[in-house]
């Protein structure tokens, strides 16, 4: 399967396109840029969050201090 990602300025393109895809059978959704950035800072927190523990000194002494 592929997708292509469109970015519009306006909802009534998104709301033509959205009509397109329907009539030639394919799936198409709107999504909101801003969510998508949401969920992508989301799960680099949690990658994040699944890294050893570092002692606080490793961490000054990594940042030069």
């Amino acid at each position: 399967m592929e997708a292509v990602i469109i970015q519009t300025r306006d909802k009534s393109d998104v709301k033509f396109l959205k009509d397109v895809a329907r009539r030639i059978g394919v799936r198409a959704r709107a999504v909101d840029t801003e969510r998508s950035h949401d969920r992508y800072l989301v799960s680099l927190i949690e990658q994040g969050l699944k890294t050893p523990s570092v002692a606080r000194s490793e961490v000054m002494k990594t940042l030069g201090r």
